[in-house]
């Protein structure tokens, strides 16, 4: 796990930071506020932005803290990453710190990472969220894919497993979105370090496909029950879509790996132009075969894609249809005031009694008879 970094941004982060510590990663992490670092006990290396005790939602604060303290954060990164070849940095893009920090970090750190990939693990919010949230999310989304130099986003969708899993907490659904992104990059890792007389998948390969820029995915699916090719093939591209990652949408993958493990004759049913056929053949193609007596196993990575324009519309799709009334609670709260019909009525309030001094013999004289 040595040559990939996790830098966790923001408390979401810090969260994946730590799975991604408990994993064997070389891990990080940045918060504006250190109550919510402190709970990442895996995670050894944190900054925490003075000055700073949270950005409460508003991406504004997230960016002024980098502002004031990129130097810093900068020096803290440079001096914390060492010998690795590739760098997420990982982050909610629906709160303050992480999507507000995020994009203009991973910014400066391509012009002070030589030689180090960066890309981006970044968590969509599921359905439930509310307005400004989803403002968030689509503005840092945005910025994000309009980094030039950046590598693979991977993009978590924590609708994915609302619709698996609609009665499930928000804890439950952050905690096995994070692991299950962290787990699918730890597996394909590994992969890399195996041997096989049918085909390496090496870590150069892995490399190669990591530095591609667009949204990227890895999915695994068992074909045990595959008949043909065009099982096999259903069956990937199903797994494309119910990820924990945003689904496929459109095609045009740039690199793409594939790896096969399981029994040899069930690799015979694996067809490239079948499988590529909804989403376009890649421009490049890494492979790797190893031969087992497990069950099969099918594991893509695709890299390049388009980012998911649907699922952001369909985040965006409630503000459009609330623009009026959001624009107007916005200007509600700027000018909304009371004022009183009563106002005459100030003159009516109970006065305490004032109390006259006189002398004593006139008081004397007042009860004479």
């Amino acid at each position: 796990m040595k040559s990939i970094g996790i830098l966790g941004v923001g408390q979401a982060g810090g969260n994946i930071a730590e799975i991604a510590a408990s994993m064997g990663f070389q891990t990080a992490l940045i918060n504006t506020n250190q109550r919510d670092g402190l709970v990442n006990t895996r995670v050894e290396k944190k900054y925490f932005c003075p000055g700073f005790n949270g950005a409460g939602q508003d991406r504004s604060i997230g960016l002024k803290a980098v502002n004031e303290n990129y130097r810093e954060i900068i020096s803290f990164v440079q001096d914390t990453f060492k010998n690795i070849k590739f760098l997420f940095v990982a982050f909610s893009t629906d709160g303050g710190t992480g999507s507000g920090m995020s994009p203009l970090l991973i910014d400066l750190l391509l012009d002070n990472l030589p030689g180090i990939n960066i890309g981006a693990i970044a968590v969509v919010p599921d359905r439930n969220v509310l307005a400004g949230n989803r403002i968030n999310a689509a503005e840092c989304i945005e910025q994000i894919s309009k980094i030039d130099s950046l590598s693979s986003v991977f993009l978590i969708d924590n609708d994915q497993l609302r619709k698996i899993n609609p009665q499930s907490s928000k804890h439950e659904i952050y905690l096995s979105s994070n692991h299950q992104a962290m787990e699918a990059i730890k597996n394909v890792l590994q992969v890399t370090k195996k041997s096989s007389f049918y085909g390496n998948f090496d870590e150069t390969d892995l490399m190669n496909i990591l530095g591609t820029r667009g949204v990227t995915i890895i999915t695994s699916t068992a074909i045990t029950d595959a008949k043909t090719t065009a099982d096999v093939a259903s069956k990937i591209q199903q797994s494309w879509g119910s990820s924990i990652f945003c689904p496929v949408e459109s095609a045009g993958v740039i690199r793409a790996g594939i790896i096969y493990e399981g029994p040899e004759n069930m690799g015979k049913l694996i067809n490239t132009p079948s499988i590529f056929a909804r989403v376009g053949e890649p421009l490049e193609l890494f492979e790797g075969t190893y031969i087992s007596e497990s069950d099969p196993v099918i594991t893509t990575i695709l890299a390049g894609l388009p980012y998911p324009s649907r699922r952001m519309q369909a985040l965006e799709e409630s503000l459009e249809k609330n623009k009026e009334r959001l624009q107007g609670l916005v200007k509600k709260e700027h000018t909304q005031k009371y004022e009183s019909r009563i106002s005459w009525a100030s003159n009516l309030k109970a006065k305490p009694q004032e109390r006259k001094s006189g002398s004593i013999s006139s008081k004397l004289s007042k009860y004479q008879k």
